[in-house]
């Protein structure tokens, strides 16, 4: 079996998004926006003859919990919660702080702010190409319980596409960032992004055919085991990446079922996986029929690249089956066993003074 422990940890090194709190630029536009919120916020409020609420904030998404790649796109992005010390028996227009919010921030960015209907999101370009995004998802408490509310809705959808919808994303958070320690914590996280890596590579960015982040997340807190091998030569156990993500894989794909699809009129492979919080809901449930079964057709090819990889006895050889196919160009390939054998026999033949007795 090859030895490409390394170059999987290398190729962590390089896909690996740093901290929010060890971004200085990040966490600087990150601090203007949500300063700038509070006084606006404060300043509406005043407009209307009315107290200003209190407003708390919580990073959410990869940031929060620490499992952020560098994008293949270089749309960097990053999920700040907005929570209003207001009731939403008291809003009955789920949109309407998120257009307060778009209206406070409407000329901070070259980029108009775009109400989703998760959130506000804010785009920082240059040259008409986006750097990175920040979204704004908004919540409010309620006067009967202890949940938060998202408010959900694009700005003139109609009527029945704007509520308040369940919420924890705290929990959320939590859950995630709990769910393992030491150093099955870090094999964890690094599991984690070589599938967000992987899904980068091999799907299409437009449209929903690429399996969402929390997905995956949330089915490797379920499904990843920590997995070592043993060393002969150092007579200790050592972190197997390889094994982790093949192990992971292949129970990712035992999750799907195949379902009828009456419209294209065949069995489909699908997955439906429910968040562990508030509102429970399926997390892959954008996804069509078809685009889950692609993914589950792309689980397989994944798996039998990694066993095959793992078969091989040359790292040249496993790594050049994984990258850049799987994984992209950042993944290290290393030196074939015979250019490692032309380099020796260069480097202990006799140079041509050598011979000449010089």
């Amino acid at each position: 079996m090859a030895e490409i422990q390394k170059q999987f940890e290398e190729f962590h090194d390089a896909i690996k998004l740093k901290r929010l709190k060890e971004n200085k630029g990040l966490r600087e536009k990150r601090d203007i926006i949500t300063d700038k919120i509070k006084n606006g916020v404060k300043t509406k409020f005043e407009e209307m003859e009315k107290d200003a609420p209190s407003l708390e904030f919580i990073d959410q998404g990869s940031y929060a919990v620490d499992l952020g790649i560098v994008p293949e796109d270089k749309d960097y992005d990053i999920d700040e919660g907005v929570i209003f010390d207001l009731y939403k028996e008291d809003y009955t227009d789920s949109v309407e702080l998120k257009t307060m919010i778009k209206d406070i921030l409407e000329n901070h960015t070259n980029t108009p702010p775009k109400i989703k209907n998760p959130c506000v999101t804010i785009t920082y370009s240059l040259e008409d190409e986006p750097l990175y995004h920040v979204d704004l998802p908004v919540y409010l408490k309620s006067k009967y319980n202890n949940n938060l509310y998202l408010a959900w809705g694009k700005e003139f959808a109609n009527k029945d596409n704007k509520y308040w919808d369940l919420a924890d994303p705290e929990g959320l958070n939590d859950h995630i960032k709990n769910s393992f320690t030491d150093d099955a914590k870090k094999q964890f996280k690094r599991v984690v992004r070589y599938m967000k890596k992987w899904k980068d590579v091999c799907f299409n960015s437009t449209g929903n055919s690429r399996p969402p982040s929390i997905g995956i997340t949330i089915a490797a807190v379920d499904l990843f085991s920590f997995k070592q091998s043993y060393n002969s030569l150092s007579g200790k156990l050592k972190d197997d990446d390889l094994g982790a993500l093949k192990d992971f894989v292949s129970k990712l794909k035992s999750k799907f079922i195949l379902k009828w699809d009456y419209d294209l009129e065949k069995s489909l492979n699908t997955i439906e996986y429910n968040l562990p919080v508030q509102p429970y809901s399926n997390v892959f449930s954008k996804m069509s029929n078809n685009q889950m079964d692609s993914f589950y057709m792309k689980l397989c090819e994944l798996e039998d690249a990694l066993i095959e990889a793992e078969g091989k006895s040359d790292p040249h050889e496993a790594c050049n089956i994984l990258s850049p196919k799987y994984f992209g160009d950042k993944f290290p390939i290393p030196e074939s066993k015979e250019a490692r054998y032309e380099q020796v026999a260069l480097s202990s033949a006799p140079s041509s003074n050598s011979a000449k007795g010089y």
